[in-house]
């Protein structure tokens, strides 16, 4: 067979991020072969995709056996899944199991557990799997869907309409750091975790300052999920981040969070990073704080000074208007015009490629989110496109989220303006914890990082 051209490579590796992107969409069933490969039964715990943020009708946590295998009962659509606000995979709003943990996301306790072991794998599904065209892909079971993971022969693979798409499907190796604990006893799952590309994210704390005055962004529940307001210890952070970089599996570090007040902000970060800085033994690490945008611009210097290598400040909304409407606290504290202004001074302060804004897509019209990655690429700040899911408890519960096509479009957009205006791969993936999502597969496409093109990114 004759090697196939890098144009035939391109439309086999954007024909699979087209199979991901309804992935992402529709969830994934558990098929018959896994479950009967794990002893008759397969217990969920959580799932996802971004198509209903409903409390009832869902996919509820189960059992998954002869009853609801095939993709029969069990309900409708899972809650959405998203990064737009602050619904991280693994944070207490997703199923930690206990305030602040970030145990319920990637590789944590709400990966499907099986009725008995399917080889290499012991009594857990890892909640992130690796398909062999190098893309990343979160599990999120839903009986309903029309993709299915499927195993036969000590192989899993994907199907579509019970047609297979991808076979030799690996699964994320679970980091033994995952099992220890803080020289206090504090669980390192309850501090921390891995995501795509060696990367530790901390989420610090679930306060956000607008839930006083009801001024929540209409997308985010991080106010209405329940628990303790917590804020996490800079001497735990420190042990957590050491564990994962003395194992091997990070090289980087994210933290991230709600909104709380500028100088308490600003003192917390930089006790933070001393702390790892002294853990480690060294400075210049590769390390993002996300910020709402100060009133007080010196304090985006001070986390530079502190030894911060990058910073996210997230717009959410390009549109004034719409960012008046949806984001009413940070229109109110900050404005939209000094918003922008913050994320210029950043890409001054940091340097190109250094900045992150994070825009929730799928809210306002295409071309104005468009807008915005294109203007804020021009400054040398990269503009990440956050699918939409709505969040039970929100505004927005109930409201669907824009179709397969149009996000994969959004994303192909988005990659080739800032690909134009010099921000590669290589820059972007430091200043972002979450590689797997679509906007970076596009990249990797672009600039032929993916295996198929002979790449390892």
């Amino acid at each position: 067979m004759a090697a196939l051209t890098k144009e035939q490579l391109r439309d086999k590796a954007f024909e699979a991020l087209d199979h991901k992107v309804r992935i992402l969409d529709a969830g994934l069933r558990i098929g018959e072969g896994v479950v009967e490969a794990a002893g008759g039964g397969v217990t969920t715990k959580e799932g996802g995709s971004f198509r209903h943020g409903k409390k009832q009708g869902m996919f509820q946590p189960g059992v998954i056996d002869a009853n609801v295998r095939a993709g029969q009962g069990g309900g409708g659509r899972v809650p959405g899944h998203t990064d737009g606000g602050k619904g991280k995979p693994g944070s207490q709003a997703d199923g930690g199991t206990k305030p602040g943990s970030q145990a319920a996301g990637h590789l944590g306790s709400a990966e499907p557990e099986l009725k008995g072991p399917i080889p290499g794998l012991d009594d857990k599904l890892p909640s992130m799997f690796h398909i062999p065209l190098g893309y990343w892909m979160f599990l999120r079971p839903n009986p309903k869907s029309d993709y299915a993971l499927e195993y036969e022969n000590g192989t899993f693979y994907v199907t579509k309409d019970g047609n297979e798409i991808w076979r030799d499907i690996t699964f994320e190796a679970r980091p033994k750091f995952y099992d220890g604990f803080t020289s206090d006893g504090k669980a390192f799952l309850d501090i921390g975790m891995i995501l795509t590309d060696k990367c530790v994210e901390v989420w610090y704390s679930n306060e956000c300052a607008f839930k006083e005055r009801g001024e929540d962004c209409m997308f985010c529940d991080i106010n209405n999920r329940g628990g303790d307001i917590f804020l996490k210890q800079p001497h735990h952070i420190a042990e957590l981040v050491k564990a994962a970089f003395d194992e091997g599996v990070a090289d980087r570090l994210d933290f991230t969070g709600g909104v709380i007040a500028e100088r308490r902000e600003i003192e917390y970060y930089s006790d933070s990073i001393e702390a790892i800085q002294d853990a480690l033994g060294r400075t210049g690490l590769n390390a993002s704080a996300c910020i709402a945008a100060p009133r007080d611009f010196e304090n985006i210097v001070r986390l530079k000074e502190a030894g911060f290598s990058n910073i996210t400040i997230n717009k959410e909304i390009w549109d004034e208007n719409f960012f008046n409407t949806v984001c009413p606290g940070k229109a109110r504290t900050v404005g939209h015009k000094r918003w922008i202004e913050a994320l210029e001074f950043a890409a001054k302060t940091f340097g190109f490629g250094h900045v992150r804004c994070n825009f929730v897509t799928g809210i306002e019209p295409k071309f104005k989110t468009l807008e915005g990655v294109e203007y804020l690429a021009g400054v040398g700040v990269y503009g990440n496109t956050n699918i939409f899911g709505p969040r039970p408890g929100t505004p927005f519960e109930g409201v669907r989220s824009p179709t397969p096509e149009w996000n994969l479009d959004m994303a192909i957009k988005a990659a080739d303006i800032q690909i134009r205006a010099g921000l590669t791969y290589a820059l972007v993936k430091n200043c972002h914890p979450e590689v797997h999502q679509p906007i970076f597969d596009v990249y990797r496409i672009r600039e032929e990082l993916l295996p198929i093109f002979g790449g390892g990114a």
